[in-house]
């Protein structure tokens, strides 16, 4: 797989502000710069998530009926060629709906829902393969298409994109402290914010994300969308902040 990283140390011509600022109120000044890094790579992975969905009068019987079409995709799915140890089912929720009729009355119901999804290592022949499954003439699947990074790209891309953060920051801090002819002494202090603590990974950069994030949602019996089996890179951004003793250039 082709590994292409996208650095972006050169901020000083990337945006309109270099992010620093410099403190005066004390007895020894600092400066505090903003470091930036944004690294790109071609995901390794393509995911789909199939929809499956059942409805009937009572609880019990919609759960089994739920169950039943989880059961029937799957055995599509590996009817047409996709391994068994690689499909997985999402958690089964059923709940229940209610229809206005007139003077208060309603027509109780339920609805279960769950998602099946698939993750496989990227080629041109697999995609082919999962298309024409999802594709079957015995199922009319809803389904969502995405390229991702895999956990290891995830991870070697934050490491690197840290240590291009610092290097940004470091350059940024030289470029002000030569114009302001200041000469800069030790580091006072590194912060660092960690971009997807709270779970959700808000580090990734995606290009062009319009409605659902990928290739395509569609359904066999649907107008389908002209599909891209072509994966678009996905980058990692970080930022760190770090101040500068800093002292006049005699």
């Amino acid at each position: 797989m082709r590994h292409f990283i996208a650095f972006i140390t050169t901020i000083l011509f990337f945006t309109t502000s270099l992010s620093g600022q410099i403190n005066t109120s004390g007895r020894e000044n600092s400066l505090l710069v903003k470091g930036i890094a944004i690294l790109k790579q071609t995901p390794e992975l393509l995911t789909a998530r199939i929809t499956v969905k059942a409805s009937a009068d009572k609880f019990s019987p919609c759960q089994d009926k739920l169950v039943r079409a989880i059961d029937q995709a799957k055995a599509i799915l590996v009817k047409r060629g996709i391994e068994k140890g690689i499909i997985h089912t999402n958690d089964l929720n059923v709940s229940e709906k209610r229809d206005y009729l007139a003077e208060g009355r309603y027509k109780i119901s339920y609805e279960g829902n769950s998602d099946i999804t698939i993750e496989h290592e990227y080629s041109q022949e697999y995609s082919k393969k999962l298309l024409s499954a999802l594709q079957s003439d015995s199922a009319n699947f809803v389904y969502h298409l995405d390229f991702v990074l895999s956990e290891n790209q995830k991870k070697i891309l934050r490491q690197e994109a840290i240590a291009s953060a610092i290097a940004d920051a470091r350059e940024k801090a030289l470029a002000i402290a030569l114009s302001a002819n200041l000469k800069l002494s030790r580091i006072k202090n590194i912060t660092y914010t960690d971009d997807f603590s709270s779970g959700y990974e808000s580090d990734l950069v995606q290009e062009n994300i319009v409605g659902f994030r990928g290739v395509a949602m569609m359904s066999k019996e649907s107008a389908a969308p002209v599909i891209d089996f072509n994966p678009k890179e996905i980058g990692i951004k970080k930022s760190v902040t770090i101040e500068w003793w800093i002292e006049e250039k005699k």
